[in-house]
């Protein structure tokens, strides 16, 4: 929300040979600063890292992505993909123009968003990001 100010960050290290790391990080702001942060270090080899960081803007509000690799020896393969932005007004009418109204085709773009269908997610953390957009949602209907 308007005000707030959050910094997180993720970081891998691979220290032996034959590792391998993925992150995954998703933001989101309605009015607050959000700084996401990312970093894979490539200490052996061979081993492979990659980082992908989107950032959506709902709202208002400042997402400032941070990716960082660093690669040790040679042969390490680090990779990473960062975006930031809003969602289009197209996509919202293409969706509000098949029945949904302004707050569902919202709420559906940002369930997209945050869909990363990651293999192994806990169910409390999938919960946790359900919860969470149904809370965007009301707060955006008041």
């Amino acid at each position: 929300p308007t005000g707030s100010h959050v910094d997180s960050g993720n970081r891998i290290v691979l220290n032996a040979p034959h590792t391998r790391g993925e992150i995954v990080s998703r933001a989101i702001t309605t009015g607050g600063t959000m700084i996401a942060r990312g970093e894979i270090i490539g200490n052996e080899v061979p081993a492979r890292g990659h980082l992908e960081c989107k950032g959506l803007i709902l709202g208002g509000g400042l997402i400032h992505a941070i990716p960082e690799l660093q690669g040790a020896k040679p042969g390490v393969e680090l990779s990473h993909e960062a975006a930031v932005g809003k969602i289009a007004q197209e996509e919202i009418e293409y969706l509000m123009a098949r029945g949904l109204d302004e707050d569902e085709a919202t709420s559906t773009i940002v369930r997209g968003f945050l869909n990363v269908e990651i293999m192994g997610l806990p169910d409390e953390l999938r919960q946790s990001i359900d919860e969470t957009i149904t809370e965007l949602n009301a707060h955006d209907a008041m």
